[in-house]
């Protein structure tokens, strides 16, 4: 089965400093390989694929990294990979704003009412 997938992960900041000046170079090279292939960066080490992917096909996007990021192998402590089910961006219940998802959810919420309604009264 194919679900949209979280990575997460933790680099060892000590390795990362044998491998180069600033550790900014090796989050930067993770970012341009993950967006190259199809995820968005969400927050610090944190991506989520934008199209579903299935085990095999995530198996071996992590062997892609690891191979075309050799000093990878290294400094990793933790790489998780999660399943996403459905998701809901409740932003707006913090900022008072609604994000555009919100408002469509509750346009969509609006006609189903309607298109429900006008069901009724046809019948």
């Amino acid at each position: 089965m194919k679900n949209r997938k979280a990575l997460n992960f933790d680099l060892s900041t000590n390795e990362l400093k044998k491998h180069f000046n600033s550790t900014a170079e090796a989050y930067s090279q993770i970012k341009i390989f993950m967006i190259e292939n199809g995820f968005e960066h969400r927050q610090y080490s944190g991506y989520i694929s934008k199209e579903p992917m299935n085990e095999r096909e995530i198996t071996k996007l992590v062997r892609k990294l690891n191979k075309q990021l050799s000093w990878l192998s290294t400094c990793v402590l933790n790489f998780d990979v999660t399943d996403i089910g459905e998701q809901h961006d409740l932003t707006h219940l913090l900022t008072g704003k609604k994000s555009k998802i919100a408002e469509f959810e509750i346009s969509n919420e609006s006609n189903e009412a309607k298109k429900t309604e006008l069901i009724r009264k046809h019948r």
